[in-house]
């Protein structure tokens, strides 16, 4: 094989999700033969080829630079098939939705709250310090607490 041919490789579009810089990414997980790489996800801020959820994507890596990949020219990301299996893709439809409308309506708050004074930012931080440290029925549960607190007055 010459040294300067691009890597190929499949990737199935499972749809958006926070990445861990805290911005909605795009994740794709690699096709290993007629399977998913259970343990290796691929995200990216730009979507490969406006793919939809549950397009397989073929991919070309430069050479000796197995983290990178081409996204423009003649190896740029090309919809090269589709995922067979309809529950999966449904599944992370579903996720991608939840994940979009989250991170609209965190959007809209962090808008509408622009310009809050320090002192509210503080009690924010200290609830989410007490929120980190519970499970999810129990966020769920002092949320709807403090959320009856507040409206109350």
């Amino acid at each position: 094989m010459d040294d300067t041919a691009p890597n190929t490789e499949q990737l199935v579009y499972i749809g958006r999700a926070r990445a861990a810089s805290g911005k909605l990414a795009h994740w794709y997980r690699p096709v290993v033969g007629d399977a998913l790489d259970p343990e290796r996800q691929v995200g990216t801020l730009k979507r490969y080829a406006s793919s939809p959820i549950g397009a397989i994507v073929t991919v070309h890596r430069p050479a000796g630079q197995p983290e990178r990949i081409y996204t423009a020219g003649q190896y740029a990301p090309e919809i090269s098939g589709a995922w067979h299996d309809e529950a999966a893709i449904n599944e992370w439809r579903t996720i991608d939705r939840a994940e979009y409308q989250r991170d609209a309506n965190e959007a809209r708050a962090r808008k509408q709250l622009a310009g809050l004074p320090d002192e509210f930012s503080t009690a924010l931080d200290t609830l989410a310090t007490h929120f980190s440290r519970l499970n999810h029925s129990q966020r769920a549960a002092l949320l709807s607490l403090v959320q009856a607190k507040l409206l109350r007055g």
